[in-house]
């Protein structure tokens, strides 16, 4: 029998990639894969990690509703190992009320009452999201063949350098010992706060003022804010909607649901929010996840026409190869819906429709198969809202925006508003599934910006209820919309920060901006998630997963029965690392093969 050597993988970052990674270990190492040594190196608890860590404002909540939140494969997962089935967030919320569930990581009367009335149609808390990541984490931990020891070190990695054997070493924070690993898989999730440009940093110190540079905005310390300062917020997207909830709401305001709607009652530590963006207006919210008519199966961006398209193409171009198709296919899914399952709607059968949407009919023809011309699918005014309006009253303007949205996105009948979010999903899903070295130079900056910036802005809204208390807000005056086409600058003639776009103008001795930091430059992967050398080699032994990285960004949990990306992709690199390990050890490697 073979001398067994102990051998050993480093994890940087233990949030929920990590997590899924290592339930795949645990579902494809076998019982007999000999000695191996897990080191995850995590600051906050493992499982939820940073992001979703428990010690946050329990104001914040997912944008994604309980039902369609899960961390287990299922059989709708292509992929090598066998699937792992278990609870979504709303099924394991499910099990505790029922009492199959008694698990529970620092549990507590609040996360009780939340979870007794959590329905898969629930938008949950933050707080409660890292409770179910770290229950699935110590499953995962229970799951592990006896060889398998989980080691977890709340420190940092400060840096990760070659060791003798072709083996690393991970620096980890003061106080703690280096390790010395066979792997190393870098999966640190979103970017921290980075380096700020643009000057206002600096010109923040020197005229006393206060900048907030990009940060996850939990992380943010907003103590300098000021009751009834005026701030001017640049960005509109998920991070917008946090700080509104922390510096409104958080601050001891209550919504109260009136005969004439939902007011807010200010407790008078809040600040004035002056705020815009590129488009001028809020994501889009969450849709009513429900469909009246006959789910729209995919019918242009297909895996056959993905596979064709390889084929043919040394090198796929977004603009030129997959953007019709995309259109064709969010069109397809939003008419479908609408002609199924709101049949009153059209003015024709369905089939002839279709074959509209195949040709690519101009708009003045769907137009006119519409009973309604407003229901006409037009992706610049969908887009671009604000464009070509020309209302005085700018802030009335952008309001009425968000009232329409949330009643076309929400109403019993409006469900073609759903057929479309799910074939965003898709092609989202599509585009995800080519290798990142099939495409285009020139693809790359656009799917990262404009396709990235669409996506995001049509399907990763907040819940409807974040625009609700968007309104509530902006007409108890603690809000007001700048608009579309944002700038801002250092005005050194005043001393303040100064800000301008289409609904108006501003100065203010607060800027925030609300949006993620960016990665400067995206950590370099192979199709394979190895990491890549300067020299564009993979470097032998490591390897990178998430956000971060140059590949397809993928969320770390998805929707149960969704063949989800990110489960395929945990797949296949733990059997790349269990080939990695195994390569290395005699006995592994028969364990493997």
């Amino acid at each position: 029998m073979p001398q067994q050597r102990e051998s050993s993988i480093a994890f940087i970052g233990g949030g929920p990639r990590t997590l899924g990674i290592l339930e795949r270990l645990a579902k494809n190492s076998g019982t007999s894969s000999g000695p191996l040594d897990i080191h995850v190196v995590e600051p906050f608890e493992p499982g939820s990690g940073r992001i979703w860590r428990r010690g946050q404002s329990a104001l914040l909540k997912l944008n994604s509703l309980a039902g369609e939140v899960t961390m287990f494969t299922d059989s709708s997962v292509r992929m090598a190992g066998p699937p792992a089935p278990g609870p979504s967030l709303a099924e394991w919320a499910a099990g505790i009320r029922e009492g199959r569930i008694r698990e529970l990581p620092d549990w507590n009367p609040e996360l009780a009452d939340e979870a007794a009335s959590l329905s898969p149609q629930s938008f949950p808390s933050r707080v409660l999201h890292a409770r179910y990541l770290q229950w699935c984490y110590a499953g995962v931990l229970r799951a592990m063949p006896p060889e398998v020891t989980v080691h977890w070190h709340r420190c940092r990695a400060e840096a990760v350098e070659p060791a003798a054997g072709d083996r690393h070493r991970v620096r980890l924070s003061s106080g703690f010992a280096p390790l010395t690993v066979d792997a190393v898989v870098l999966a640190t999730g979103h970017a921290e706060e980075t380096g700020t440009d643009s000057g206002f940093a600096e010109f923040a110190r020197e005229h006393g003022l206060h900048y907030q540079p990009p940060s996850y905005t939990a992380d943010s310390d907003f103590s300098r804010v000021a009751p009834g300062r005026e701030v001017i917020v640049r960005g509109m997207g998920l991070a917008f909607i946090d700080l509104m909830v922390l510096l409104m709401e958080g601050r001891g305001g209550r919504f109260e649901q009136t005969s004439e709607g939902l007011r807010y009652r200010p407790s008078g530590a809040e600040p004035v929010l002056l705020v815009g963006s590129g488009r001028g207006v809020p994501y889009r919210c969450k849709p009513r996840p429900q469909l009246h008519g006959s789910p729209a199966a995919v019918r242009y961006l297909t895996e056959s026409t993905v596979r064709g398209l390889l084929e043919t193409h040394r090198e796929v171009d977004f603009e030129q190869h997959l953007q019709p198709l995309l259109l064709r296919e969010l069109a397809h899914g939003y008419y479908q819906e609408l002609a199924t399952g709101h049949p009153h709607r059209i003015t024709v059968g369905w089939p002839e429709f279709q074959a509209a949407v195949d040709r690519d009919a101009p708009a003045d023809e769907l137009r006119k198969m519409l009973a309604d011309p407003a229901d006409l699918l037009d992706f610049a005014r969908l887009d671009r809202p604000l464009d070509g309006l020309s209302d005085p009253d700018r802030q009335t303007q952008i309001s009425r925006h968000v009232a329409a949205d949330l009643r076309l996105r929400t109403a019993e009948g409006h469900s073609e508003s759903y057929g479309l979010f799910l074939a965003l999903i898709g092609c989202h899903r599509a585009i995800s599934a080519i290798p990142q070295d099939r495409f285009s130079a020139a693809s790359r900056p656009a799917m990262a910006g404009r396709w990235h910036s669409f996506f995001s802005y049509l399907a990763s809204g907040p819940p409807p209820a974040r625009l609700r208390e968007l309104l509530a807000l902006h007409e108890a005056g603690l809000i007001r919309f700048l608009g579309a086409g944002l700038r801002v600058w250092p005005d050194p003639g005043n001393g303040r920060f100064a800000a301008a776009g289409s609904a108006g103008s501003a100065s203010a001795e607060i800027l925030i901006d609300a949006f993620l930091p960016v990665q400067p430059e995206p950590v370099p992967v192979d199709r394979q998630a190895r990491m890549l050398g300067p020299d564009g080699r993979p470097i032998p032994g490591r390897f990178a997963a998430g956000p971060f990285t140059s590949a397809p960004k993928t969320g770390a949990f998805s929707r149960p029965g969704s063949n989800a990306p990110a489960f395929r992709e945990n797949d296949a690199l733990a059997h790349r690392l269990l080939a990695w390990i195994g390569a290395r050890t005699p006995a592994l490697a028969e364990a493997v093969h």
